[in-house]
């Protein structure tokens, strides 16, 4: 399986069916960027280290030290837990962060780029643009490479603090794609929400993620929340037919407790010490919770595996589609998505996936996007009612409430 999975990564890729984002640069910046290095931008005094984490005085401090006590008591996964502002980015620091050294809430990007250039500053460029165009919230990029992406600027873009810190040593054989969960971390965000760069944010009603984010993950339920994949792994479903039919099996896996979600995970600081458990025994290649962790190759898997060992229960409808010819193709149309039952399977959506059209992903090309782009700022789109962007059972819905009463039912939220 893992080597029909290899052969067929790149053809999965290239049709968005597989979300490995930022992994092809990845396996380059691993050799390029030696560890413990760090961009000349960055401050000489981290904001954040295992010497300056607070221990209390709030919830949130609390809940980010009990994560850092984890990572911090080994010298293996201690020098990972340094970040440092841009020292170009101070204004913006201090626009978005407050006294204490927190954001409220923002998107959260993970990115490293190289010294030649490549397509991801590109991407995270335009990432940013669409956020600036659309959201109230604020976006905080946590680069992990040697190279400042040149094209994120502090005055073009001052709802954006830039963060750096260090890269994986080769050594430790881990995906880039991890980074994922110490910019989780890292950020100092009580809510957040994890983007590729490789996504594009279409319209203000995605500002609802990060709201409904501080509704859903509290006290009483701290594991982060994923939005459901287009892909059914659940082996129990193997032989159903039905949908889009992947299977994941891992050493000792867990029985799944929801659908598989897709990496792009929502979060509260009640989850950093779930993070910062599974992130642990990953960088150090143990077993958590009787799973081991050493084969578990993506930050996609991990997540999902470890969700289901710790019995979460909650994820997201889809908020996301692959590429961006979505907008003049389904959401301004109004025209069904296929296919139809929309990636059903036998066990959690016999009758599809519910979609938000709130972003496009795995669009690799900025000339494309900067054409979405235009598409949106079209001023015949602007002054006129925005499109339906909730979709269920060939439906267009105003809102997820209206959906919700179509379908009391659902497996999933929004």
């Amino acid at each position: 399986l893992q080597a029909m999975i290899k052969a067929f990564r790149p053809a999965w890729a290239a049709l968005g069916l597989l979300c490995f984002t930022n992994e092809a640069g990845a396996t380059s910046l691993r050799r390029d960027v030696k560890a413990g290095s760090l961009c000349e931008f960055a401050e000489k005094e981290p904001l954040l280290s295992c010497k300056k984490v607070a221990a209390g005085g709030s919830s949130w401090n609390a809940n980010l030290h009990e994560a850092w006590h984890q990572l911090c008591q080994d010298s293996q996964t201690s020098p990972y837990m340094e970040v440092f502002l841009d020292k170009r980015f101070k204004e913006n620091y201090h626009h978005v962060y407050k006294s204490d050294g927190w954001a409220d809430s923002a998107w959260v990007n993970y990115v490293a780029v190289k010294k030649s250039g490549g397509v991801f500053g590109k991407l995270t460029e335009r990432l940013v643009e669409s956020i600036h165009r659309f959201s109230q919230h604020p976006i905080i990029v946590v680069n992990f490479g040697q190279e400042a992406p040149e094209e994120l600027s502090p005055r073009r873009f001052p709802r954006l603090v830039l963060l750096h810190a260090r890269g994986f040593d080769p050594a430790l054989r881990l995906s880039f794609n991890f980074n994922k969960l110490r910019a989780m971390l890292l950020a100092q965000a009580k809510v957040g929400a994890s983007l590729d760069s490789d996504m594009l944010l279409v319209g203000p009603q995605a500002d609802q993620l990060l709201n409904r984010t501080a509704e859903e993950i509290t006290e009483k339920y701290r594991f982060p929340m994923m939005p459901t994949h287009f892909l059914d792994r659940d082996l129990r479903d193997k032989n159903s037919g039905k949908g889009n039919f992947l299977p994941y099996s891992c050493k000792n896996c867990p029985e799944p407790t929801m659908r598989w979600g897709q990496a792009q995970p929502t979060w509260t600081h009640w989850s950093f010490p779930f993070v910062s458990r599974w992130l642990t025994a990953k960088m150090k290649g143990r077993s958590q919770n009787g799973v081991p962790t050493d084969d578990i190759a993506e930050d996609e898997d991990l997540l999902n595996v470890a969700l289901w060992s710790e019995g979460a229960t909650k994820s997201w409808c889809a908020f996301q589609t692959g590429g961006i010819n979505f907008l003049w193709e389904n959401l301004y149309p109004q025209h069904p998505p296929g296919p139809y039952p929309y990636y059903e399977d036998p066990r959690y959506f016999p009758a599809g996936i519910p979609v938000a059209f709130w972003f496009g992903h795995a669009e690799k090309d900025p000339a494309h996007i900067d054409n979405a782009l235009t598409f949106l700022s079209d001023s015949s789109r602007i002054n006129t009612q925005p499109p339906k962007p909730f979709y269920h059972n060939m439906t267009f819905f105003a809102s997820f409430k209206e959906l919700k009463q179509a379908y009391p039912d659902l497996k999933c939220t929004l």
